[in-house]
């Protein structure tokens, strides 16, 4: 059964009055505060919020899964708009209380030294699909097969997501470095089974 926010109850239908879900903690939500805390931004207006994520707009797979995965959670389709003179996209989301809901502060995410919701630390199941939303947008995997090299990174400037992120990964057993802006895994093993544990750049049916 969906949960509401409380509303006033008089008849009218005043923006800030209206009711909003409120979102059910599960491996999607998880996820999508990855995506968010990688590629994601919240703004604040005057009657309303925005939930913008922009992404290469040659990654027409990812954008669909983003696209559900939002619908999923906010039981509201968000627009894609190309970004003018650039190749990539902005999906956006409007409604109240998004901040609020996510648990993840409006504005600068580096200002606001955002980090990892304490609901996703404590569930594996959260933890690795939070981790896959975060290293699908600020991540990569380089792999070099003529010198056996290979490595999946995240890069980010927000200290506490890296610290996060790094306590993460490392709860389930592997052993990242740690950079100033990076968190990387680099032996050969422990790579190719953290990218399958996230499943990474392979999207799931929603």
């Amino acid at each position: 059964m969906l949960q509401l926010t409380r509303a006033k109850e008089d008849g009218r239908t005043n923006t800030k009055d209206r009711q909003y879900l409120r979102l059910i903690k599960d491996r999607n939500l998880a996820e999508l505060i990855g995506i968010i805390l990688g590629d994601g931004n919240l703004y604040k207006h005057l009657r309303t919020e925005n939930l913008r994520i922009t992404v290469n707009s040659r990654d027409k797979y990812y954008i669909y899964h983003i696209v559900n995965l939002i619908e999923s959670v906010f039981k509201k389709r968000p627009s894609v708009a190309k970004r003018k003179g650039k190749q990539a996209v902005s999906i956006n989301l409007y409604q109240n209380q998004i901040s609020k809901r996510l648990g993840i502060p409006a504005g600068d995410k580096i200002r606001n030294n955002v980090s990892i919701p304490s609901w996703i630390i404590s569930n594996k199941k959260y933890i690795i699909r939070c981790l896959k939303g975060l290293f699908e947008t600020d991540g990569c995997f380089q792999e070099d097969t003529a010198n056996y090299a290979q490595y999946i990174e995240f890069k980010n400037n927000c200290g506490m997501l890296l610290k996060d992120t790094y306590a993460l990964v490392s709860r389930l057993g592997f052993h990242p470095q740690y950079g100033s802006n990076y968190i990387r895994l680099a032996k050969r093993d422990e790579v190719y089974r953290f990218k399958d544990l996230i499943e990474f750049r392979h999207y799931i049916a929603l």
